[in-house]
C-alpha cells in the first residue's frame, strides 16, 4: 500500500495512513461553521438549528433523511450523558465501573434467553478486544518501538478486504480465503503482495496490490512506481472510474464471490454478524453472563489506555488551529469547563457527520451511521476536559487515565443498550479503534482550541503527559508480548499494570 508526500507520514511509503493533515484542513472550516451556530444558538434547543445546519451542508439529502440524522446525534449524546452520569453516581457510592457495567448489560440482555445474552456479550468481547488487538499494533511496530502515526501497521483496507471477502465466502459455501501477507521480521519488501486469495489446499490463486492515495491521479502515479507484474490493482471504489488502467475496487475468487468496496463500518456489520451465529451452543452454557460483562468493562478500559498513546491528532489540530480565533471562544470555553457541552458535542457531531457524507474526510467512510460519529464526538469532548485538568494540575496522570477508562465504558454500555445486534460490534469498532480514536484526538483538539489558545494549549499538553507516561509503559511491554488476537489481552493488561503500577 502506498501513499503520497502528506504532512504526516506512517512508517515508509508503502503504508497508509489513518488521518492526514490535508483532509483535516478541508474539515476546519466545517467545524468552525456548526461551532459557529452553536454559539449562535447556545440558549436554544439544539433540535431547533442542528437540522438546519445540516441540510444547509448537505442540500441534496431530503428534510427527512436530514431529521434522522440529527435525531440520531442528539439521542446518542444524550444516551452518552445518561451513562455518564449513572457512572459517576455508581462510582461515588462505592462500585467500580466494570461491576457498573455489567448491571447497564443485565439491563441490555433482560429480554433475552441465557444463552442469547452470553452470545451477545461475547459480539461484544470480540468486537471491543479486536479494538485493543488494533490499537496495539498502531502504538507498537515490530521492533518494539513506538509510532504516534496510527496506521494499522498500514494494512486498514489490505484487512477490510480480506475479512469482507472470508465473510462473504464462508456464507456462500466457497473454500476459498484470503490473506493479507505480513512480514515476519525482515520489513516489507519492495513490490510485495498485498493480498492473496487461497484454495481449499492453500494455493494461491490470486494476487492483489493495494494503493490507498489521496485520488485517483496518486493512486495511479504510485502503482507506476513499482512493478506488480501479475498482481491485479485493487483500488478505493470511488476512484475506479478515472484509474487509466485495469483496477479493481474488490478483490475476487474464482467462483465469484467478492470482497466488499472500502467501507470500514460496513466491514465491522458483517464482522460481527457471521461471528454472531457460529458459536457452539455447548460453549456458552459454562459461561455466566456477570463474568462475561465484567470482562468486557475491563477491556473498554484497556482500550482507553492504549488510545492514550496515539498523539497523532493532537499534532494536527495544534498544528492547524493554534491561533486561530472564531467568535464567542468564550461561550465555548464555559460550555467545556462547566461540563454544559451537548451542543458542543452535537455541533463537533454534526460537522463531522458532514465531512463524512460529503468525501472531505477519508478516515470515516461515507454511510457511518450518525450515533456512531456522535459518540466519537462524545468522548473526544470528555477527553479534552480531562485532558485539560491533567495539565493545570487538578488531576494526577493516573486519575486522567482512570476518568478516560470510565468514559470509554459508559459509552460502551450507551452504545450496547441503543444499538441492535451486530450493528453495536460495528459501533465499538469504529469508536474505539484506531480510526475513532485518531479522529477523536483531532477534533478534540479542536475543540480545545476553539475555546482559546489557553485552553487548547492546555488540552494539548495535557495529552502529551498522558501519551508519554502510555508511551514508556509500551515499550517496556512491546518487547515481551507480541501484538496477536491471542496474546493482546495479556499485553494491554501488562500495559495496564505498567500505568497504574
Amino acid at each position: 500500500m502506498s501513499n503520497d508526500n502528506y504532512e504526516i507520514l506512517v512508517l515508509d511509503e508503502e503504508h497508509q495512513p489513518i488521518i492526514v493533515e490535508e483532509d483535516c484542513r478541508e474539515l476546519k472550516p466545517i467545524m468552525s461553521d456548526f461551532m459557529q451556530a452553536y454559539v449562535n444558538n447556545s440558549n436554544v434547543p439544539v433540535e431547533e438549528w442542528l437540522p438546519n445546519k445540516l441540510h444547509e451542508h448537505l442540500p441534496e439529502r431530503s428534510r427527512d433523511e436530514i431529521v434522522r440524522m440529527s435525531d440520531e446525534i442528539i439521542t446518542a449524546v444524550r444516551i452518552s450523558e445518561e451513562k455518564k452520569i449513572s457512572l459517576k453516581k455508581a462510582i461515588a457510592n462505592g462500585r467500580s465501573k466494570e461491576s457498573w457495567f455489567a448491571s447497564e448489560m443485565k439491563k441490555a440482555t433482560s429480554a433475552m434467553s441465557a444463552q442469547q445474552a452470553s452470545e451477545y456479550l461475547h459480539g461484544l468481547d470480540v468486537a471491543v478486544n479486536t479494538a485493543n488487538d488494533s490499537l496495539h499494533r498502531t502504538i507498537t511496530t515490530m521492533a518494539g518501538n513506538v509510532s504516534n502515526n496510527p496506521c494499522l501497521d498500514g494494512f486498514i483496507a489490505e484487512q477490510y478486504h480480506a475479512q469482507t471477502f472470508n465473510m462473504n465466502a464462508e456464507a456462500a459455501g466457497s473454500p476459498y480465503r484470503a490473506e493479507v501477507l505480513e512480514p515476519n521480521g525482515a520489513g516489507y519488501k519492495k513490490n510485495s503482495v498485498d493480498i492473496v486469495i487461497k484454495d481449499a489446499n492453500g494455493k494461491v490463486v490470486k494476487r492483489y496490490q493495494s494503493k490507498y492515495c489521496k485520488d485517483a491521479a496518486a493512486t495511479q502515479k504510485a502503482f507506476e512506481k513499482g512493478d506488480y507484474r501479475g498482481q491485479q490493482k485493487l483500488v478505493p471504489e470511488e476512484q475506479l472510474s478515472s484509474m487509466t488502467k485495469k483496477s479493481t475496487a474488490v478483490i475476487e475468487s474464482p467462483d465469484g464471490v467478492t470482497s466488499n468496496p472500502l467501507k470500514k463500518s460496513q466491514a465491522k456489520q458483517m464482522q460481527q454478524e457471521a461471528q454472531s451465529g457460529k458459536w457452539n451452543d455447548l460453549n456458552w452454557n459454562e459461561y455466566k453472563s456477570k463474568d462475561l460483562a465484567i470482562g468486557v468493562g475491563k477491556q473498554a478500559g484497556y482500550a482507553a489506555l492504549q488510545g492514550a498513546a496515539i498523539g497523532v491528532g493532537f499534532d494536527i489540530a495544534k498544528k492547524i488551529w493554534n491561533g486561530e480565533e472564531i467568535k464567542g471562544e468564550d461561550v465555548v470555553e464555559t460550555a467545556i469547563t462547566s461540563g454544559a457541552d451537548f451542543g458542543v458535542k452535537a455541533a463537533t457531531a454534526g460537522a463531522l457527520k458532514v465531512g463524512a457524507e460529503k468525501g472531505v474526510i477519508r478516515f470515516i467512510p461515507k454511510g457511518t451511521p450518525a450515533a456512531t460519529i456522535a459518540n466519537i464526538a462524545f468522548v473526544a469532548i470528555e477527553n479534552v476536559k480531562i485532558l485539560g485538568k491533567v495539565a493545570t494540575g487538578k488531576l494526577t496522570i493516573k486519575e486522567g487515565l482512570e476518568k478516560m477508562g470510565q468514559t470509554t465504558v459508559s459509552v460502551t454500555a450507551g452504545l450496547a443498550a441503543s444499538a441492535k445486534g451486530a450493528a453495536v460490534g460495528a459501533a465499538v469498532g469504529t469508536v474505539f479503534g484506531p480510526v475513532g480514536t485518531a479522529v477523536g484526538g483531532f477534533v478534540g483538539g479542536a475543540v480545545g482550541y476553539m475555546a482559546g489558545s489557553k485552553v487548547g494549549e492546555a488540552v494539548y499538553n495535557g495529552a502529551k503527559k498522558v501519551a508519554g507516561k502510555v508511551v514508556e509503559a509500551v515499550k517496556s511491554v512491546a518487547s515481551n508480548v507480541k501484538a496477536t488476537a491471542s496474546k493482546v489481552a495479556t499485553g494491554v493488561k501488562n500495559l495496564f499494570s505498567k500505568v497504574f503500577g
